[in-house]
């Protein structure tokens, strides 16, 4: 039977002293006299401890790069996994068998996938990206922690995960580009949000990105941080079956600062079974009868994106970059990270949709969530043709 891992308590048990004094000791943070010092690193070497991830991401445990607290501040809230990318020539039929051309792991998860195409951007779009998630004390939520640092990423574990592992996830990639993804369940509700972080009121752009699994839980957080002067995102992937009707949904963007939405929700809430043309209009009819708080943007996949104003002013289309699709996982998170990169530097929502449908359209080019993860110069070099044919 496999061990169970010793914990802080475990530590703070054997040594005689209490959590916060072990605590204190891993991280440094209070004066501890010598002896108990030593029967603390007894009961760690005899324990054979080792800090959790959690322990050591949580607020002020980690040295953060100079200079990010004058970067607009972006707090994504959602999963990190690890995915298991498998690639096929097609989905098999029940009870087939067949060998994958190669099974490789690579850092997932919609959230993660967000934060980390944000932070890539840069300059003159840098922010300061932190993820609140859940994670375990396993070696698999170590590595991911340390990937998403890697790529300026600061991980807020709020809460550990139901089986105290990191959550995984199978992709399945077909040769056409389509993808089935398999994951386990996952929530973070608001009470870990809050209950670990103190909202303070930001002088600088600051904005509370959430996913759509997480919306019904997060209401209290959403009202509490508009309270402080953010700013609310949401992307709709994984909105409950009590959202996905009109009044619901109109109700969300009601109290919402800027909603991502793809076409196959859109038309699944509303019903529309017309052409793509059409339902942009039919679209724009039915958002300018509502009084929103903020911008709705649609995304269209392969046809690019059109951004709803709150204002009714007509609709801003941009489209996507003509590539050969390889896996289209995680395009629409790319695409939200991009975007809010330059909406919370006050860029318009014209030139924040065009690179966030170029960099959505980048990631589609390799497999994988954050196989393709671009810079702003990145996305300026794919949008140089656009730019000599506008000229001309």
């Amino acid at each position: 039977m496999q061990r169970k891992r010793p914990t802080i308590a475990d530590v703070a048990h054997a040594a005689g002293v209490s959590i916060g004094t072990v605590s204190n000791f891993i991280n440094d943070t209070a004066t501890i006299k010598q002896a108990t010092r030593e029967r603390i690193e007894k009961a760690i070497s005899d324990l054979m401890y080792r800090p959790s991830a959690i322990a050591r991401s949580l607020p002020g445990q980690t040295l953060r790069k100079p200079g990010l607290a004058t970067l607009p501040r972006l707090l994504v809230v959602g999963r990190v996994s690890v995915d298991f990318l498998c690639r096929v020539d097609v989905l098999p039929h029940r009870d087939d068998r067949i060998t994958a051309q190669h099974i490789e792991k690579a850092l997932g998860g919609p959230a993660a996938n967000l934060a980390v195409a944000a932070a890539a951007v840069g300059e003159p779009y840098a922010l300061d990206v932190e993820l609140a998630t859940a994670v375990g004390d396993d070696p698999e939520s170590d590595w991911a922690l340390a990937c998403l640092s890697k790529l300026g990423v600061h991980a807020l574990p709020l809460r550990r995960t139901f089986n105290s592992r990191l959550s995984q996830a199978v992709v399945i990639i077909e040769r056409n580009g389509s993808r089935t993804i398999i994951s386990e369940p996952f929530e973070l509700s608001e009470v870990d949000l809050t209950a670990n972080m103190d909202i303070q009121r930001e002088t600088r752009p600051a904005c509370l990105h959430i996913e759509g699994f997480h919306y019904e839980s997060m209401t209290g957080s959403i009202a509490r941080f508009h309270e402080a002067g953010w700013k609310v995102s949401l992307h709709s992937a994984g909105l409950p079956a009590s959202v996905r009707t009109p009044d619901a949904f109109t109700a969300m963007i009601q109290c919402i600062d800027l909603t991502f939405i793809n076409d196959v929700t859109l038309r699944e809430i509303f019903g529309f079974r017309t052409p793509m043309a059409t339902m942009i209009e039919q679209t724009h009819a039915m958002l300018s009868q509502i009084r929103r708080r903020g911008d709705v943007v649609l995304t269209l996949g392969e046809f690019g994106a059109v951004v709803f104003r709150k204002t009714g002013a007509p609709q801003i289309e941009v489209p996507a970059l003509p590539v050969d699709r390889v896996d289209a996982t995680g395009a629409g998170d790319s695409f939200a990270g991009i975007f809010l990169s330059l909406w919370l530097h006050g860029a318009s929502l014209e030139d924040a949709a065009r690179y966030a449908a170029i960099g959505g359209s980048l990631t589609t080019t390799v497999e994988g969530a954050q196989g393709y993860i671009a810079s702003f110069a990145q996305l300026e070099a794919a949008r140089a043709p656009e730019r000599e044919k506008m000229a001309r």
